[in-house]
């Protein structure tokens, strides 16, 4: 086995065997990254680890989509849009091409992960939009999981009309 080889093989077997490892360094990056205290819940968060593994087995070799194969919850919040999948993908996608690259893996491995993560940006964009517009175009790439429209709550508590603040105690 050439050294080319055994590194492209290694890049395989951590994203099949440790997917959490990356999917750690993603919530890492996502809470640091945005300006709020406390980010609002992913609407990835259940479905990396199955995506990192199932994208470790397109780099060791499987040729069918690494989205249709993952068995997850995806959820879409028509409040937050596109933007928000589009932006827990960017950093999905950082994390992982930075992770081929700390291991060895090339050109080749690269673009499977791009092409994995455009087919599931495309897709998770595209049921949105049928989740919009029962009309609208469906995903060229299906998932293979479970889709659920996400329903926010506002972070603000609200206070009760003709009540006092409460005090703090002193003993």
């Amino acid at each position: 086995m050439t050294e080319r080889a055994k590194r492209a093989a290694g890049v395989a077997r951590v994203f099949t065997q440790q997917p959490e490892r990356l999917a750690a360094a993603w919530r890492r990056v996502r809470c640091m990254g945005g300006s709020q205290a406390h980010p609002p819940q992913s609407l990835l968060d259940g479905l990396v680890e199955p995506f990192i593994r199932e994208v470790g087995m397109n780099l060791a070799g499987a040729n069918s989509s690494a989205w249709t194969r993952t068995r997850a919850v995806l959820r879409l919040s028509p409040e937050r849009g596109a933007r928000a999948l589009y932006e827990e993908f960017a950093l999905l996608r950082r994390c992982m091409v930075d992770a081929v690259e700390v291991l060895g893996g090339g050109d080749s491995e690269r673009a499977v992960v791009n092409r994995s993560v455009d087919e599931a940006v495309d897709s998770a964009v595209a049921l949105l939009h049928r989740l919009r517009d029962v009309a609208a175009e469906g995903p060229r790439v299906p998932f293979g999981g479970l889709v659920v429209e996400w329903y926010e709550r506002s972070s603000e508590v609200r206070a009760q009309p003709g009540a006092e603040p409460a005090r703090a105690a002193l003993h």
